[in-house]
């Protein structure tokens, strides 16, 4: 096989990789690849300057958001819910934090430490 025929096969297997929705490992391990050989040619490939994709950030794939209730509201009746007024409210780019008197310490750092990650 020829050096370039080599770099397309390689090419093509990380590009079938990085676009399985695997992280590099998960798809080394299920098509029998050594994890340190796909690397080899992830850095030979990108020295010669080839468009290679970018790894799947297991962490980074996208998350269904799911609301958690961190109080008990009170029902007054079937149709109506009123929650309790909230001690701080943060808004900002059109996202609203609202942290109640009733929430934990570690919620409120939790919350917070969220925020700088962000900000």
């Amino acid at each position: 096989m020829s050096t370039t025929s080599k770099d397309e096969h390689w090419l093509k297997m990380i590009t079938l990789c990085r676009s399985s929705g695997l992280t590099d490992r998960q798809w080394c391990i299920e098509n029998g690849i050594p994890v340190s050989t796909f690397y080899y040619h992830v850095r030979a490939l990108r020295k010669k300057a080839c468009e290679v994709p970018e790894a799947v950030d297991a962490a980074a794939q996208k998350q269904e958001v799911v609301q958690i209730p961190l109080w008990e509201t009170e029902q007054h009746n079937s149709d109506s819910v009123t929650l309790p007024i909230p001690s701080i409210c943060l808004e900002m780019q059109g996202i609203r934090i609202e942290i109640h008197e009733q929430a934990g310490a570690d919620v409120i750092r939790n919350t917070l430490l969220a925020l700088r990650q962000l900000c």
